[in-house]
């Protein structure tokens, strides 16, 4: 290999590196309510890619969309309500996303999520189980 073959591959592998690094980059700053650790955020095509890439360092992955309906096309929600509820009924975690994503770090357990968006509730038991991700969709039907 000459020194411009040896030049150009560095150059590619440089390009990748960043590349893969960019996915982590484009996350927001990790959040902190109690114990809990969590992301929220996925707006966009490269954050929610980096949302995607992370998703496995999380054993919570929450992800919101809206239905409206035949003929349309599912359609991500931001702003969604969540709550994140312990089996003794103590909610460890309450906030609103700032995206159609929210990855949490919670200790192993049953919890229920309950989440609103444009005025509906939904709730749904989540088992998160130790080095597993549970990863949750929460679909709202847009009624017209």
């Amino acid at each position: 290999m000459n020194s411009l073959q040896a030049f150009a591959a560095l150059t590619i592998l440089g390009g990748v590196g960043s590349a893969l690094g960019a996915g982590t980059s484009m996350l927001p700053a990790e959040q902190h309510q109690g114990s809990v650790a969590y992301l929220t955020g996925g707006v966009g095509k490269r954050e929610a890619q980096a949302f995607k890439q992370a998703a496995g360092r999380f054993p919570l992955a929450l992800e919101f969309v809206e239905r409206p309906g035949k003929g349309k096309h599912d359609e991500f929600v931001a702003g969604v309500d969540v709550k994140l509820i312990d089996p003794h009924g103590k909610t460890v975690l309450s906030t609103k996303s700032d995206g159609p994503y929210l990855l949490a770090r919670v200790p192993s357990g049953r919890y229920t999520v309950a989440a609103s968006y444009d005025g509906k509730s939904l709730k749904r038991p989540v088992d998160v189980k130790p080095n597993a991700t549970h990863p949750v969709v929460l679909e709202w039907k847009h009624s017209a």
